[in-house]
């Protein structure tokens, strides 16, 4: 089981404490699961003494009362008709938070996960000043605990049974909307949820790093990418393999080797203290070496957690570091208009040393 109330003591001591707030205000869905278990409340507010209060619409109060592992709740609405609820705030969302965070006395509040509109919205009904404190926040969520990274494995188990499957599942005239049947099925099947609908290509369309599955039937010699990730306690998993429907001919061969060497190089250098653009660099170069770097469209990779993308980016501009703790993927990929594409993508913890690769799938080629 993950360790929400670690999570939020996490929070109070590295950023309510450290920043000094009276009370931290934290939205979006995944950083309100990442504290309290459940995506579905609209707020949850932090208290240096550890008091935490979930904020929800009628909407989802039930959802929030239900998956919530911890934390007051109280439910939002500007309707008169709510005698059902307990815990009721008068007002709409920024109206309640206000409520709630009124009788808060000292010191600075913060907020994480507000949209600049937002945070403006709720400077207007606050009492006193609102620091942004969302980079800090992050940071945190980086940094993966012992519990997490057991939901991060079983949602890795996950998603290799599924990719097993889906390769099984292939044969001549089979679409890709019909293999993303299958990994949908798979994954919900086994008790997860999906991190993100599946890519499924085949032949041409492989070009296409974000293709969508199609009526596209495949076809002996085809290259077929498939890109899938579960979901497990709400943390994610992501992984994809590129493959040969039946035998590869000479430049599919050199295409995959290219990519392979590039994620193997990219993978040995992870370690914490190195910047993240450094594997990146170290991809495109065998790339490059290869004639290959212009095709590499997109970064290396990113971090993975309770969003299956999350910082750090790991790309050429990246200015992060690594550091002990984070979760990311390596997944080069060349991409060639009306021929195919090919990427590899595994997930890797940084350590102090060399980092442990999460995903173990076969790379084999040929089908």
């Amino acid at each position: 089981m993950v360790d929400f109330a670690g999570h939020v003591k996490k929070v109070i001591e590295e950023v309510v404490v450290k920043r000094d707030l009276a009370a931290l205000m934290v939205s979006s869905p995944s950083n309100v699961l990442y504290l309290v278990g459940s995506d579905a409340p609209s707020a949850v507010i932090l208290s240096p003494d550890g008091s935490v209060k979930i904020l929800s619409s009628r909407l989802e109060y039930t959802r929030a009362l239900d998956e919530s592992r911890l934390g007051e709740h109280f439910v939002f609405s500007k309707s008169e008709d709510v005698s059902e609820y307990e815990n009721i705030v008068k007002g709409d969302f920024y109206e309640a938070l206000a409520e709630l965070v009124k009788g808060v006395h000292g010191g600075k509040l913060g907020a994480a996960g507000f949209s600049p509109e937002a945070l403006r919205r709720l400077e207007e009904k606050v009492e006193g000043s609102v620091v942004d404190v969302t980079a800090e926040f992050k940071m945190v969520r980086r940094v993966k605990e012992p519990s997490e990274l057991v939901a991060m494995r079983s949602a890795v188990l996950v998603a290799e049974r599924t990719l097993a499957k889906a390769l099984s599942s292939l044969e001549r005239g089979v679409t890709e909307a019909e293999i993303a049947a299958v990994i949908a099925a798979e994954i919900v099947k086994s008790g997860a949820e999906l991190a993100f609908p599946p890519i499924v290509a085949f032949g041409e369309h492989a070009a296409h790093p974000h293709a969508k599955p199609a009526l596209r039937e495949l076809k002996e010699g085809d290259l077929v990418k498939i890109d899938l990730g579960a979901r497990v306690e709400g943390y994610c998993s992501d992984l994809t393999r590129t493959v040969v429907f039946g035998r590869a001919d000479e430049v599919k061969r050199r295409v995959f080797e290219a990519v392979l060497k590039a994620q193997e190089e990219a993978l040995a250098s992870l370690r914490a203290g190195v910047e993240a653009r450094e594997a990146h660099l170290r991809a495109y170069e065998v790339l490059r070496r290869e004639g290959l770097s212009k095709y590499f469209s997109h970064g290396l990779g990113h971090g993975v957690g309770v969003d299956v993308h999350e910082d750090p980016a790991l790309n050429a501009e990246s200015q992060a570091k690594l550091v002990q703790g984070d979760v990311v993927t390596v997944e080069p990929g060349v991409y060639l208009h009306r021929w195919g594409g090919v990427r590899i993508e595994d997930m890797a913890l940084i350590t102090g040393e060399q980092a442990e690769t999460l995903t173990s799938f076969p790379k084999d080629f040929e089908l």
